[in-house]
């Protein structure tokens, strides 16, 4: 027998935790989640998102933003005053020109033993934007360390969310398999639509089973940070299938009772010989209209 492991064994009592999502799909409470992609690709606006969900929302008493990327101008330029650090009392903005050590010095006091008793960070969240700017991510030992220093930090409570880039040819996240390896959930963002001025609509693929996390699409409104789940269909529509999709509908409003695929194509400024009309017309049935085939002919409809 061993003593001192035996009073530090789990017991069932100490398994009454199971996964809660803070954003359904996506954020796991008291994990580390991990998002990345290559540039202009938004993760900044889903991360700011995200620190106004938690806050506005209730779910988290308290959430500290760790930008250690991004320049001051850059930060006003984005109205972070406006639209986090005046809202939100309880959402502390931290930037790497006011810490008084390197940001990895910064989770070692974190992760102190004395620190992290009795989860001392249960009900907070950190953000960080980004963990290549902690430590040099490709190096297997110091990524090991620091997620490591994460790991700890998270046995008492915090949640993470980090932001990370993408590689040289974007496929993956830039760094040692060991982050990967440590996190809890990971994914992998796309800008699918950028609207400036009025929002943007990313998408989410998970790349991580762990968690039960899943792909999400979100629309995050530049002007608020409100974040809304986007529909998967319109979200990934070509500016061409939009304007292709508004004037179907037109159309079939105009012809309740149906119209055949060749009128149809006609009132469009198309016709049946167009393959690619054609193909658009196929690829959002039952999305947006139906259609029965009497005969020869297929009839549309409204949905």
């Amino acid at each position: 027998m061993i003593d001192f492991l035996n009073e530090i064994a789990l017991t069932s009592d100490k398994l009454h935790e199971e996964v809660e999502f803070l954003i359904d799909n996506f954020i796991p409470k008291g994990m580390i989640t991990i998002f990345y992609s290559d540039g202009g690709n938004a993760k900044t606006w889903t991360a700011y998102g995200v620190a106004a969900h938690l806050i506005k929302n209730g779910l988290m008493d308290i959430v500290y933003y760790l930008d250690i990327d991004n320049p001051l101008p850059v930060i006003k330029q984005r109205c972070v005053d406006k639209l986090l650090i005046e809202r939100f009392p309880n959402l502390k903005y931290i930037h790497r020109s006011e810490l008084t050590t390197t940001p990895l010095e910064l989770l070692e006091e974190l992760a102190r033993p004395e620190r992290c008793k009795n989860h001392a960070y249960k009900g907070m969240s950190m953000l960080i934007d980004s963990i290549r700017n902690l430590t040099d991510v490709k190096n297997d030992s110091k990524a090991m360390y620091m997620m490591d220093l994460m790991m700890t930090i998270r046995d008492a409570g915090m949640t993470f969310v980090c932001i990370a880039h993408s590689n040289k040819d974007a496929k993956n996240y830039e760094g040692s398999n060991n982050i990967k390896n440590s996190t809890d959930a990971m994914f992998k963002q796309r800008l699918l639509k950028s609207v400036m001025g009025k929002y943007v609509i990313v998408e989410l693929v998970d790349t991580k089973e762990r968690a039960g996390t899943k792909d999400c699409i979100f629309k995050i409104d530049t002007n608020t940070l409100e974040m809304t789940r986007a529909d998967p269909i319109t979200s990934k529509m070509s500016p061409t299938e939009d304007d292709f999709i508004k004037k179907i509908i037109s159309t079939l409003a105009r012809h309740k009772s149906g119209i055949k695929q060749g009128e149809l194509l006609t009132a469009i400024g198309s016709n049946s010989a167009d393959k690619t009309t054609r193909a658009m017309l196929d690829k959002f049935a039952n999305e947006f209209y139906t259609y029965e085939e009497k005969g020869n002919s297929k009839i549309y409809k409204s949905l």
